[in-house]
């Protein structure tokens, strides 16, 4: 008992620390400003001065948060050339990510004094490089500019390259000073924060950072036909919709008080959810509230599609095909099993000897049950091989014969048919032979051609 008990121990530690090791890492890129339009006289002194007091209060604010929870780096434009003459590739990575590095971020920040242009794009470009390989990192981007890009590149294009390669989530812009069409330039970019005086910067500094690590959960509902959430096991993938990366795959559950299960989020992703039902639904466009519980709901009323037969006389398999109203297949089932539809209207094609088609209706918590006809059997013998068809009695090919053998056993469904053959050694088509004959179901129909 006592081993026992000291497994089960060993067991949760292992657990415990698998689960701490896979925390998620917040990564955040602060990409400043030091163009020489920073020199601006602001409320309480230049833009350079207020700023670099703030991001130092900012930075202190960050050290007291756990290290395996938060890593910052710092990026520079504007900061190491004259204005003028123009340099366009004035921006570098001056601090990179790392444990402990914020005191030589505060430092770097205090000597910083306003003197080039403002290449935001190439910065935004250069800022893929700056987030090493990571398997459970959250990557962000905080931009801090009083200016618009100055070297004739796209920065909204390329924060969407960023975004959809999946390197970083949408940024962070805190704009200060900017007015109302320097705005309209960069909040393309990302999350556009204004900073019109300086109250409002410590603000919105302040306000990213709750943002950028600010957890927050959610509950899938699938509603039934009574907009109740009962609807539950079934697949479903949540993706990054900018990035197509997946999040999360799970089963949907229901816990034991019949709620689905809360699960974690982020409120700066926006989210595609594919339910893997027949048909699939899918859910865009999803934001999340930050700080509280949110529910995602979507109608999934279904019904259960049964496909019989009594007996599977012939076949070693049978496929049944479900399609929508564009005649696409949205399913495949074995016959003599069954599965949950949404509720509608489908076409069934079943492949048996002729196809079995219908159309069927599903209706919310009930069972659709289509009964399948058993099959006949052809028994065939020929005095040699040669090439055959069947046709139903309407004319249509219903299946060749196996060119290679003399004895044939087909199954069939009911119905009237006709037989073409001719042996392969006869060059002439007057040689080709036809036969009438009838399929019933549980029973084999014996045909020779001497």
């Amino acid at each position: 008992m006592k081993l026992k008990t000291l497994l089960v121990l060993i067991l949760v530690c292992c657990v415990i620390q698998k689960a701490q090791s896979q925390k998620t890492l917040n990564r955040i890129l602060f990409i400043f400003d030091c163009s020489n339009s920073m020199q601006a006289r602001w409320e309480s002194g230049t833009r350079m001065d207020v700023a670099k007091r703030f991001i130092s209060h900012l930075m202190d604010s960050i050290a007291a948060i756990n290290d395996n929870e938060v890593e910052v780096a710092l990026r520079l434009y504007g900061h190491s050339k004259g204005f003028p003459p123009q340099d366009c590739n004035d921006t570098r990575l001056v601090v990179p990510f790392g444990k402990g590095n914020i005191p030589k971020i505060k430092r770097i920040i205090q000597g910083l004094r306003p003197m080039g242009t403002t290449p935001i794009a190439v910065s935004l470009e250069k800022a893929a490089e700056d987030f090493p390989p990571c398997k459970n990192c959250r990557n962000l981007i905080v931009l801090i500019t009083d200016g618009i890009e100055e070297c004739g590149g796209d920065p909204c294009a390329v924060s969407e390259q960023l975004q959809t390669a999946g390197i970083a989530i949408r940024p962070f812009v805190i704009g200060i000073g900017l007015d109302a069409q320097q705005r309209n330039s960069v909040e393309c970019i990302g999350r556009f924060l204004d900073a019109t005086r300086e109250e409002d910067f410590r603000r919105v500094l302040n306000l990213v950072i709750t943002m950028a690590l600010e957890k927050t959960t959610f509950q899938l509902n699938l509603l039934d036909s009574a907009q109740l959430p009962s609807e539950s096991d079934v697949a479903f993938t949540v993706y990054d919709q900018k990035s197509q990366k997946v999040v999360m795959r799970m089963m949907h559950t229901l816990g034991s008080r019949g709620v689905p299960d809360t699960l974690p989020g982020d409120p700066l992703i926006t989210y595609r959810v594919a339910i893997h039902s027949i048909p699939e639904v899918e859910i865009r466009d999803v934001v999340l509230a930050p700080g509280k519980h949110n529910v995602i709901a979507t109608p999934l009323p279904r019904g259960r599609l049964a496909i019989r037969t009594d007996k599977l006389i012939g076949y070693k398999e049978v496929r049944c095909l479900l399609r929508n109203s564009n005649r696409e297949i949205i399913n495949i089932q074995d016959i003599n099993s069954d599965c949950r539809v949404l509720s509608g209207t489908y076409d069934l094609e079943i492949l048996t000897n002729p196809p079995y088609r219908t159309s069927v209706v599903i209706k919310p918590a009930e069972i659709t049950s289509v009964q399948v006809p058993v099959a006949g059997v052809l028994s065939f013998q020929a005095v040699a091989t040669g090439y055959g068809s069947i046709l139903d009695q309407n004319g249509r090919r219903v299946v060749d014969l196996d060119e290679s053998v003399t004895r044939h056993t087909v199954p069939l469904q009911p119905g009237k048919y006709t037989l073409v053959f001719r042996p392969k050694a006869a060059r002439d088509i007057f040689f080709s032979v036809t036969r009438d004959f009838e399929i019933t179901s549980g029973n084999t129909t014996l045909l020779k051609i001497n």
